[in-house]
């Protein structure tokens, strides 16, 4: 599908999708929307399920108990141990994995990747029925720009995609030094999502919830409100702006660097990793732009990485 056909339909589905502000209009709450029908969803991430009742992976286990409350019939098939920037990572043979039902309808997949969750997922629990929708997340930081590349999260999703079914990729972004407003807006990023997931439901064209072979990535920003004297922080957490359809951002997402502490550089021997994350303003129409801007995010990722036709006539005269 050609990429203005994409935004097309993505514009008529999403950008009139409410953000949800507070816990009384989110999913979970009093004033929770009723689903055009109860899908079948497969829950996973790249954070795994940990803990009881999900405690130690709570985004996850906040989305699940949207989208329950909502109506749907949710399955969470994720990894059992942390596997964030495993990208689409897959488990080959002769490798095992150790499966596990810690509650009902919860399944790890240890030391499984996000997509060796998936796989197992479609091969054994959905081995009869594919579900109508897979949703990767809430994943705690934003996956923007070619940090997709690498995600888990993302990568989840698309996996999905190779089984014909739609997906959707969900971040929440994580400030650092105020772990409190993540928390806070645990809940209304998983009500938006139960929003969105009933909008595609509204607008689905012959029952396809998303165009055969896209999925949605979805970022969620964290707005703080006004400092709190007592406590030095921001005593309430702002809603979004508004929903933007973006494209990723081209700029690099981070910038590595290797420093030997044993040799010398570029010689063997053994590397500290250095990270920096870029900070700088981005263009207008991305992904991270709408980030800054204080506005949900919401990303067309296409399942096939092939090209359209002009780079195809461009490699046939070199070939």
């Amino acid at each position: 599908m050609k990429k203005r056909g994409i935004f097309a339909v993505l514009a008529a589905a999403v950008l009139c999708s409410p953000v949800v502000l507070t816990s009384s209009a989110s999913a979970s709450g009093p004033g929770a929307t009723v689903p055009t029908r109860p899908l079948r969803i497969l829950l996973t991430n790249d954070d795994g399920w940990r803990g009881p009742g999900g405690s130690g992976t709570p985004l996850i286990a906040a989305l699940r108990d949207a989208l329950r409350t909502a109506g749907h019939h949710v399955v969470v098939v994720a990894p059992g141990t942390d596997q964030s920037g495993q990208g689409g990572r897959i488990s080959l043979p002769p490798l095992q994995l150790t499966v596990a039902s810690p509650e009902p309808e919860v399944w790890t997949v240890t030391p499984g990747s996000p997509s060796d969750s998936v796989f197992f997922a479609f091969d054994e629990i959905f081995a009869n029925q594919k579900p109508d929708l897979v949703i990767s997340g809430i994943n705690p930081g934003n996956n923007l720009g070619q940090a997709a590349n690498h995600s888990g999260t993302v990568n989840a999703a698309l996996t999905a995609l190779e089984f014909g079914v739609p997906a959707v990729a969900v971040s929440l972004e994580t400030p650092g030094t105020w772990q409190e407003g993540t928390a806070a807006a645990a809940k209304n990023s998983a009500g938006y999502i139960v929003d969105l997931v009933r909008r595609l439901e509204t607008r689905s064209r012959n029952g396809t919830l998303i165009p055969r072979g896209v999925g949605l990535n979805v970022n969620y920003p964290v707005l703080a409100g006004p400092v709190d004297p007592a406590t030095g922080k921001p005593g309430s957490v702002l809603p979004p702006r508004g929903v933007r359809s973006t494209t990723l951002d081209t700029n690099l997402f981070a910038n590595f660097d290797y420093k030997p502490t044993s040799g010398s550089a570029g010689q063997p021997g053994i590397y500290t990793i250095g990270l920096t994350l870029g900070g700088e303003p981005a263009v207008a129409g991305t992904d991270t732009r709408a980030i800054q801007d204080g506005f949900v995010s919401v990303t067309p990722l296409e399942a096939d990485r092939d090209v359209d036709g002009s780079t195809q006539g461009w490699l046939r005269g070199i070939l």
